[in-house]
């Protein structure tokens, strides 16, 4: 990791934080870059994950959940995916900004991108963060000012208000004396240029007078000796208060002589005021966020340190040690010039904060990083576990407070949290990044159709289909309904485009209602419009696809790989065309061909009235469709709504629900330790038809997600 030192650390470690690395228990797994997969099972032993068999440490003794697995795992350093990093800098800050949009694409194995295995951080990353840090500290404590505004008025013209003279080109010639006059309406109190152009037509021993006035009071004044070849500005500052005010140039001396004929004017191009200058606008309210208390014009030490103190416990996910306090002072010392220029020091301290290890990655430390013997993790660590499966994002203060207070001990104190944290606004992050991710909401956007064939597909319905995936996955994820019903819910969320692409009644309205499909064939998560996009060509179905996805993430159930080296041939058309069902059936003729697709197609074919937008259709291009198939258990089915019955029933869901969560918790595959486990979890929740909710709970009282051992292998 030396370049990551190196990029990480000129600030880091001035802080210190590359020899409190040293006690991180790591698989190397922080930057891999095997596993990038973006299906992937959830079979044991997967990339950068041991077979699990270490013997040490007592099993878990949490009172009322299934036994423990003797082994917790090893914990490998976690960075923050894309989506965590631009969560956690909004609670921090809360800015609007999104920096990680910029960063590289996350990597992506057994289904999701927070998997530490594949976590991999590059030279161009680090530099990124930089940046990134740079950018939201910079807006956090910056001190907007009010914008000047320039009002001109030309002197010749209507702008203007004048008593003596007249038109000479672009001037107002001021021939004797007399004024040029206007009103301006300000906004703000505060200091404002008063500007004019001018020249003077000489005569006599002096130069033509000028005076500028505000409300009838001279405020300056000039002997101009500007020609009208060369006309100059003249300017003046002036103090105003808002509102409506006079201002003029007069023209005070003049002269003329009709013997020798000499004529002294004022010639007046135009009058200009601008301003405010260097007044500072509305409070920035990100500076609040910030800063807990005054420094003052000349930095308070003590406030500088709590400052640092506040904001280092939540990007830390901990309390800062002393000596990382007394680092960051003394880097906020050495940034500024002098106590006054206190601000340029705390943004240093704080960018430190935010390129540090601790804060781009989720540092665990052991003591002892090569001892394997289980031991609980510390709250605050069990905070952050606990905050970035159910928020993506960092703990709160409340959940912080709660670790510093050593009160995520029992049971009945971390039920507490899952359920206010369900109940916040940021556990949406489960349906954007978890659902968004195993129930492929995400990838509707990306799954190209050919608009010659679909020529109805655009962006609109795209849209649609989009948001019915998610308040669908909302409502079971949050609102308390079994997670049977991602199976076997009779209704959607749809609007009037949604409906009249389903062939339900119309809705009569653009805004998204649950509605019961009643008669029509649709049921649950797999006759979704957006899950079919997905799971199809760009221009026709495929039942692979289908049966594959099917396999994977609703049954946990890995297809095996073809062989090595396979020449797998394109589809024949059978006699007389054919449907696709027809074409893959002599395709699995092919014994090496049938280990895998007796199982996969099957699925897919069930799912074959709905075509490559998920709408439905009554054949194959005139072909009569066959959705009949059964399961690997033998369970016959016959068409999506069977088949749905049929997987809800089947051992394999509940326990491929609680893999997936698992997997997504804990940021790894399930390993041989864990299985007995999570089937007899999975058996418990089983008879209560359990909720979201309480699938949380039970994988937040484990021993897998408190506890952690670690390892020789480094």
């Amino acid at each position: 990791m030396d370049w990551i030192a190196q990029r990480l650390g000129i600030v880091a470690l001035a802080l210190g934080v590359a020899s409190a690395l040293g006690g991180c228990s790591d698989d190397g797994g922080g930057e891999t870059d095997g596993g990038t997969s973006e299906g992937g099972g959830t079979t044991a032993g997967s990339v950068g994950e041991s077979d699990g068999t270490s013997d040490s440490g007592e099993p878990g003794t949490t009172t009322g959940e299934p036994e423990a697995p003797d082994d917790p795992g090893t914990v490998i350093l976690r960075r923050l995916n894309n989506v965590e990093y631009n969560n956690t800098i909004r609670d921090l800050i809360g800015t609007e900004q999104t920096p990680a949009d910029n960063f590289p694409a996350n990597q992506v194995s057994l289904g999701f991108d927070n998997i530490s295995a594949v976590q991999s951080l590059s030279p161009l990353q680090a530099e990124l963060y930089e940046l990134a840090a740079e950018g939201v500290i910079e807006e956090a404590l910056d001190r907007p000012m009010v914008e000047p505004q320039l009002q001109l008025f030309q002197a010749e013209t209507d702008d203007t208000v004048k008593d003596i003279g007249g038109e000479a080109g672009e001037f107002w010639n001021l021939w004797s004396n007399g004024e040029v006059a206007t009103t301006v309406t300000v906004e703000h109190d505060g200091p404002y240029a008063f500007r004019t152009r001018a020249a003077g037509q000489q005569a006599g021993p002096d130069l033509p007078h000028m005076a500028l006035l505000v409300d009838g009071v001279e405020v300056d004044a000039f002997d101009v000796d500007a020609t009208e070849q060369a006309p100059q500005q003249y300017e003046t500052e002036v103090e105003l208060t808002a509102g409506v005010h006079a201002i003029s140039v007069a023209f005070t001396n003049d002269y003329y002589d009709d013997v020798l004929m000499e004529d002294r004017n004022l010639l007046v191009d135009y009058l200009e005021l601008e301003g405010p200058f260097g007044l500072e606008g509305e409070e920035n309210p990100l500076r609040a966020n910030i800063l807990v208390c005054d420094p003052g014009p000349a930095g308070d030490e003590g406030c500088l340190r709590q400052i640092l103190e506040v904001f280092g416990r939540k990007a830390y996910r901990r309390p800062l040690s002393v000596d990382e306090l007394d680092r960051l002072m003394a880097l906020l010392a050495a940034a500024s010039d002098g106590p006054a220029d206190w601000e340029t020091g705390l943004k240093a301290a704080l960018k430190a904060l935010l390129i540090s290890p601790h804060f781009v990655f989720r540092v665990e430390l052991d003591d002892d990083p090569a001892d394997e013997t289980p031991h609980q993790v510390n709250p605050f660590e069990l905070a952050t576990r606990l905050s970035y499966f159910l928020w993506s994002s960092a703990p709160d203060d409340e959940l912080l407070d709660a670790a510093a207070a050593d009160e995520l001990k029992t049971d009945a104190q971390l039920a507490a949290q899952v359920t206010r944290m369900l109940a916040d606004d940021k556990a949406r992050a489960l349906v954007d990044n978890y659902a968004g991710q195993w129930l492929m909401i995400r990838a509707v956007w990306d799954a190209f159709k050919d608009p010659s064939v679909y020529p109805q597909m655009n962006d609109a319905l795209r849209l649609s289909m989009v948001t019915e995936m998610s308040l669908f996955a909302e409502s079971v994820l949050l609102d308390g309904r079994p997670l049977s019903e991602l199976l076997l819910a009779e209704s959607a969320f749809i609007d009037d485009a949604l409906a009249q692409h389903y062939g339900l009644p119309p809705t009569g309205s653009d805004q998204f209602a649950e509605v019961a499909f009643g008669d029509a064939p649709r049921q649950g998560v797999l006759t979704q419009a957006g899950l079919l996009v997905v799971l199809a060509h760009a221009t026709h179905n495929s039942p692979v696809k289908r049966g594959k996805w099917i396999m994977e993430n609703l049954l946990c159930q890995d297809p095996p790989p073809p062989p090595d080296n396979l020449d797998i041939p394109p589809l024949e058309p059978v006699e007389d065309g054919g449907s696709l069902r027809e074409q893959l059936e002599q395709h699995r003729a092919d014994p090496v061909c049938a280990s895998c697709h007796q199982y996969m197609d099957p699925l897919g074919f069930a799912l074959e009235h709905y075509n490559a937008i998920g709408a439905w259709r009554d054949d194959d291009n005139g072909y009569t469709i066959d959705a009949t198939g059964q399961l690997m258990s033998g369970v016959a089915f016959d068409g999506a709504l069977e088949m749905s019955d049929a997987i809800a029933e089947d051992p394999g869901f509940p326990r491929c629900l609680t893999e997936k969560a698992f997997i997504y918790a804990l940021g790894r595959d399930v390993r041989i330790a864990d299985t007995p486990y999570l089937e007899e979890l999975q058996a418990q929740l089983e008879l209560a038809d359990y909720s979201f909710a309480e699938l949380v709970l039970a994988l937040a009282t484990s021993d897998s997600f408190r506890m952690r051992r670690g390892t020789q292998e480094n």
